[in-house]
C-alpha cells in the first residue's frame, strides 16, 4: 500500500518563473493545491500556480502547462514515470504538494 508524503517541494524558487519539481518521479499519485488566499501563498496578491506533468512548467497555460487558479487543486496522474513541476510569477509561492510513494 502506498504511503502519503510531502511532495519534493512546497514553495517555488526565489526567482519568479523558475520551475521546481513539486511531485517526484515514479509516484503512485498525489495532488497539488494552490492556496486561495494571498497570505497562505506568502504573496502580496493571490496568484495562479502553473503546473506541468510532462515538461518544466512555464508562466503561461498552453500545451502541457495548466494554470491552477487560487483555491484550485490538481490530481496527479498516477503511476507515471515523470514528476510534476510548478512555477509562479511570484517568488517563494507556497502551495501544498502530497504524493504517494
Amino acid at each position: 500500500m502506498s504511503k502519503p508524503t510531502q511532495g519534493v517541494a512546497v514553495v517555488t524558487p526565489e526567482t519568479p518563473g523558475e520551475a521546481v519539481f513539486a511531485i517526484g518521479t515514479n509516484q503512485a499519485g498525489g495532488y497539488i493545491v494552490n492556496p486561495l488566499d494571498a497570505a497562505d501563498q506568502d504573496q502580496p496578491e493571490a496568484l495562479p500556480l502553473y503546473i506541468n506533468q510532462v515538461n518544466a512548467a512555464t508562466l503561461w497555460a498552453n500545451g502541457t502547462t495548466i494554470a491552477l487558479q487560487p483555491g484550485q487543486s490538481y490530481a496527479v496522474i498516477p503511476n507515471t514515470l515523470t514528476g510534476v513541476s510548478v512555477a509562479s510569477a511570484g517568488a517563494k509561492h507556497k502551495f501544498t504538494a502530497v504524493q504517494w510513494v
